[in-house]
């Protein structure tokens, strides 16, 4: 026998990639190219910016905050990007093994 379900008053609305997913993604793959064209230290770079502007607009976004870059509070992350693409820069600019 099938399960009876009563109808709903909800609207389902399709989800949808946020554009702020799309960004990221394509700031992933201009890292990428940067660091196969010119160098890791380039291409880190790249990676600790796109981390510093995520912490921005997390910072100064309106809540619930962009899907996908909104992952717990709003000082979490702010502070988690900002300190991941701290750490980042630091070590391309330090690092003795990584040639410029």
């Amino acid at each position: 026998m099938s399960e009876h379900r009563p109808p709903t008053d909800e609207i389902v609305v399709p989800r949808r990639t946020s554009a702020a997913v799309w960004l990221v993604v394509a700031a992933v793959v201009a890292a990428t190219v940067t660091f196969a064209v010119v160098g890791p230290r380039a291409g880190c770079s790249v990676v600790a910016g796109t981390l510093f502007a995520l912490a921005v607009a997390r910072a100064v976004g309106p809540e619930p905050g962009l899907p996908g870059v909104a992952v717990r509070g709003r000082v979490l992350d702010v502070v988690g990007y900002t300190l991941l693409g701290a750490v980042i820069a630091v070590l391309a600019f330090t690092s003795p093994s990584l040639v410029a």
